[in-house]
């Protein structure tokens, strides 16, 4: 086995279950490499807790060995059916690996920051970073950051819709991101929708301004009152002025209506009670709806649209159904 990552995963107890597999056959396949693991723990935990700053010529120092491997094979008598290396050279030889890898161990394993990873399901939560900047994680959304920031930049990753109130330091960028999509800032407040099942990432911004990138570098710069959209499948960001009053619904529980057309407030209400809104009727496409909802119930909100458009709603098990003759 040359995987050290993998032996590195399997001492620090990260290793899945299919890795320790993989380890486990290694072990029992030679004894010799139990032995040989056993030193590696062994040295790491001499030399992990220090503060390495070594660059190692792996090729050079190998074939340095090698090459001392090579002289003690010229002078081995004929009569020897197999070469017997000196033991100094064998030592050294294994001195060398079990040093290596513990430095690698430190510098690739050790030195990697804590990760924090928090998941909602039909909750929101609140998280304070450890630059004080406020995160609102709304309900089946995913967040990971590091315990300690970087120095250069505050770096998270998000799945899900979040709001973000960012403090203001010009020397590290606030990014928020995952595979599709980079969100920088210096210091400023905006709501993500990035859901993975989603076909669109929406960043919509309230105080600031935020660069917004895809993948593939496309790059849009969004302000007080923009709305950026990302479409996955086409991969091309769209800027515009939001006029969507109901952006943070999730998160102030409150409903507005100006002027609304019943297909704009199917689409809010979708949202919010997470159903489907069903117009059977076309003639009440052309209704129109104004009026707000605090901590907005289902059932009042339908009541009060019927009333007030002329409508009727039969709410079933995953969706809602709306008739009428037309406003």
């Amino acid at each position: 086995m040359q995987d050290w990552e993998l032996i590195a995963k399997y001492i620090k107890g990260e290793a899945t279950l299919e890795e320790q597999g993989q380890v486990e056959l290694w072990l029992k396949a030679d004894s010799a490499n139990a032995v040989l693991l056993e030193d590696i723990k062994t040295t790491w935990q001499n030399t992990g807790k220090l503060n390495l700053d070594i660059k190692i010529d792996k090729a050079k120092a190998w074939a340095s060995i090698q090459e001392k491997i090579k002289e003690e094979e010229k002078v081995i008598p004929m009569t020897r059916k197999a070469p017997v290396y000196n033991t100094w050279i064998l030592r050294a030889a294994a001195v060398f690996i079990v040093g290596l890898f513990a430095t690698w161990f430190f510098l690739k394993v050790g030195n990697k920051p804590e990760i924090i990873m928090v998941e909602t399901f039909n909750e929101r939560k609140t998280i304070l970073l450890p630059d004080s900047s406020t995160i609102i994680l709304n309900e089946n959304s995913k967040l990971s950051y590091p315990k300690q920031f970087a120095a250069n930049e505050r770096k998270i990753n998000l799945e899900g819709e979040a709001f973000f109130e960012i403090i203001k330091n010009p020397a590290r960028p606030f990014v928020i991101g995952n595979k599709n999509f980079n969100v920088k800032v210096l210091g400023t407040s905006f709501n993500v929708l990035a859901y993975e099942k989603d076909s669109l990432t929406v960043v919509t911004v309230v105080t600031g301004t935020v660069s917004f990138t895809d993948k593939y570098e496309h790059s849009e710069l969004l302000t007080i009152g923009d709305v950026g959209v990302l479409n996955k499948r086409k991969q091309r960001i769209e800027r515009s002025v939001n006029s969507d009053l109901n952006f943070m619904a999730w998160r102030t529980k409150k409903l507005e209506f100006a002027n609304s057309s019943i297909a704009d407030i199917c689409i809010a209400l979708k949202k919010y009670f997470k159903r489907e809104f069903i117009i059977k009727d076309k003639a009440i496409l052309n209704c129109k709806f104004t009026g707000s909802f605090e901590d907005p119930k289902l059932a009042d909100v339908l009541t009060v649209l019927e009333k007030t458009l002329n409508i009727k709603t039969v709410i079933k098990e995953k969706n809602v159904e709306i008739t009428g003759t037309g406003c």
